[in-house]
């Protein structure tokens, strides 16, 4: 029989943490709820005198969004209590210790390199295999329930199962490679292992960047040249202005399975393309559009991505270095549980890896503010640059609105939950920015 030890503090972190952060976003949620049932129905002054504003905030739209985003909220509610009480019952009654049981049991006790890689491969999987199991009917609900009542989902049950067969299909591969390699440093890098593991870390984020929009991305959608015309002709005026080079202009039949719009651009090096969405070219002008990218681009221009990265290389390797601190203290293992042979720590480290991250996720939702303030200040500075780029900041604005307005996205949400959640600052403090640099320049 498996125990937990309730007096230990990594238990008590991880109980105290997951309650926590439980509290704290069930109390911003309902914070989110109660300004849309007092405000959601109202346009916000900064957003009258914006051009379209009456037929896309209208009240029946208005109405629309509170229901949209009503029915969300009333399906987080139940599935975030699932959530809690499955991720507290999986460690109290002993899950994770009997799943490495059977995995040692299917591969032989891991004292081989290859026993090792298989048995952090069958723990990794089957772990997973309750909270997706879980999240199935709460996915199905809002794709083929709340997404389809809105108007915005058009896919098939055939479609999504394909996609979700893709999507394992697609995992198999990086999780079988990073699984050995992390095997690989285990044994033949005892001691520094979490340097190997930061390097192939880092190699793998690279990789992806490159992978990505050639090879993962066409198994999902269609991306298609941008046809001739005065919108490819003034995208490509622009990306001549701010010296982007880029692979080329796609346009992606996102209208296959949803009415959400977006425009993002992904890659690295040459392989940098930009990407817009069907639905987002069907619902904005070509100056809207061009527009909606200069922002984009605003985040090459100003090395946000660059600094994101950078800043993201440290992290990555202290990241390492303290699951492999924390991943020696046998007491932890204990804890939770496991019981270990003496002398057996080099072969069942990727067991402290995984609960050294369930002590962290427990509690890491308390910093999530930080990186949202950074976040918030770089969309800012990429909606300024559009502005600048594009010799004025009203295209901006009612391309934001339409983008707004079409993907039923709230218009109140409390200051607090902004604070919290949101990487992008709102609508209405967007529009504020953008109205003061106009007046400005």
């Amino acid at each position: 029989m498996f125990s937990v030890d309730f007096s230990s503090p990594f238990v008590i972190i991880f109980i105290t943490g997951t309650f926590i952060t439980f509290l704290i976003n069930s109390f911003l949620e309902f914070l989110d709820y109660r300004s849309r049932v007092k405000h959601g129905t109202s346009v916000p002054e900064v957003l009258k005198d914006v051009p379209g504003t009456e037929v896309f905030f209208s009240p029946e739209k208005l109405a629309k969004i509170v229901s949209y985003e009503n029915s969300k909220y009333f399906l987080w509610i139940p599935k975030s209590i699932v959530s809690v009480l499955l991720t507290l019952s999986l460690v109290v009654f002993g899950f994770y210790p009997l799943v490495f049981k059977w995995s040692c049991a299917i591969t032989g006790y891991p004292h081989s390199f290859w026993s090792l890689f298989f048995c952090f491969l069958i723990f990794s999987v089957i772990s997973g295999i309750p909270e997706t199991i879980i999240s199935l009917p709460f996915n199905l609900y809002r794709e083929f329930s709340i997404e389809k009542r809105f108007g915005f989902s058009n896919m098939t049950f055939k479609l999504w199962i394909t996609d979700e067969i893709k999507s394992t299909l697609v995992s198999i591969i990086p999780l079988l490679l990073l699984s050995l390699a992390v095997s690989f440093a285990f044994v033949f890098f005892e001691n520094s292992w979490w340097l190997i593991v930061s390097i192939v870390l880092l190699v793998f984020v690279l990789l992806v960047q490159i992978i990505y929009p050639k090879f993962i991305a066409p198994l999902f959608n269609k991306f298609e040249p941008l046809p001739e015309g005065e919108l490819k002709e003034k995208l490509e005026n622009l990306l001549m202005k701010t010296g982007f080079k880029s692979d080329g202009l796609f346009v992606m039949d996102a209208s296959k399975r949803s009415g959400h719009s977006n425009a993002y651009f992904s890659g690295f090096g040459k392989s940098k393309r930009i990407v817009l969405y069907d639905t987002l070219i069907q619902q904005m002008s070509a100056d809207e559009l061009v527009a909606v990218l200069g922002h984009e681009l605003g985040h090459f221009k100003l090395k946000h991505i660059l600094k994101g990265l950078l800043k993201t290389i440290p992290l990555i390797f202290i990241g390492a270095y303290l699951l492999f601190r924390f991943s020696q203290m046998e007491s932890m293992y204990s804890a939770f549980g496991f019981e270990l042979q003496q002398g057996t720590m080099k072969w069942v480290q990727f067991i402290g890896i995984t609960l050294t991250t369930f002590v962290w996720q427990s509690v890491t939702e308390l910093l999530s503010p930080l990186g949202n303030i950074a976040s918030r200040k770089h969309e800012y500075q990429a909606d300024k640059f559009s502005a600048e780029v594009c010799g004025t900041s009203k295209d901006l604005i009612s391309g934001l609105v339409k983008l707004n307005s079409e993907n039923l996205s709230e218009l109140y949400p409390p200051a607090i939950y902004v604070w919290w959640n949101y990487s992008h600052p709102t609508l209405v403090q967007r529009v504020q920015a953008l109205k003061q640099f106009e007046n400005g320049k």
